[in-house]
C-alpha cells in the first residue's frame, strides 16, 4: 500500500512539474521567407528588382538581335563576300557573342548581389522586430519555419502574419519621419 501511495505521490508531483513547465514555456514559429516576400517593403524590393531585370533584358535582347542581324547579312551575302570580309564577319559576330554572354553574366551577378544586399538588410530588422516582439510578449522561443525541419504547427503558433503586420507598420513610420 505504502508503494501505491508513493507512486501515486509521485505521478501527482510529475504531472504538476509538467504543467507548471509548458505555462512558461511560450513556443512562436515564424516563416520569415514569407515575411520577406509579403510585407510591403518585400513587395517594394520584388519590384525594384524586377525592374532591374527588365531593364537588363532589354539590353541583353537588343545586344542578340544585332548578333542575329549579322548572322543573317553574313547568310545573305555569304557567296558575294571575300574570304577575308567572310572571316572578319564571323570573328565580329562570335566577338559580339561572347561580350554577350560576359554581359548576361555580369548582370546575373549584379542582380544576384542587390538581392542579397536587399535580403540581408530586411533580415537584420525583421531579426530584431521578432526580438523585441518575443520580449514584449513573453515569448521562451521563437523557431524560424523551415519545411524540411518543422513538419507541423498549429496556427495558435504561428507568428508570421503578426511580424508582417509589425514589420510593414515599422517601414510605414519609418517612411513618415524620413
Amino acid at each position: 500500500m505504502k508503494k501505491f501511495l508513493f507512486l501515486v505521490v509521485a505521478v501527482f508531483l510529475t504531472m504538476s512539474f509538467v504543467s507548471v513547465a509548458r505555462a512558461e514555456l511560450k513556443i512562436g514559429v515564424v516563416d520569415v521567407y514569407r515575411v520577406l516576400n509579403e510585407s510591403e517593403e518585400g513587395k517594394k524590393a520584388v519590384g525594384q528588382l524586377q525592374n532591374m531585370l527588365e531593364e537588363r533584358q532589354k539590353i541583353l535582347e537588343e545586344k542578340q538581335k544585332k548578333i542575329q542581324t549579322l548572322k543573317d547579312e553574313l547568310e545573305k551575302k555569304r557567296s558575294v563576300l571575300s574570304e577575308d570580309a567572310r572571316k572578319a564577319k564571323e570573328d565580329e559576330i562570335d566577338r559580339l557573342g561572347r561580350e554577350l554572354q560576359r554581359t548576361a553574366a555580369d548582370y546575373q551577378m549584379e542582380l544576384q548581389k542587390k538581392q542579397n544586399e536587399i535580403t540581408q538588410s530586411m533580415f537584420k530588422e525583421i531579426k530584431q522586430l521578432i526580438n523585441e516582439y518575443a520580449q514584449k510578449e513573453g515569448y521562451s522561443l521563437i523557431i524560424e519555419k523551415v519545411e524540411q525541419i518543422i513538419i507541423f504547427t498549429t496556427p495558435e503558433v504561428d507568428i508570421t502574419d503578426k511580424i508582417i503586420s509589425l514589420y510593414n507598420q515599422k517601414t510605414s513610420q519609418q517612411k513618415g519621419k524620413k
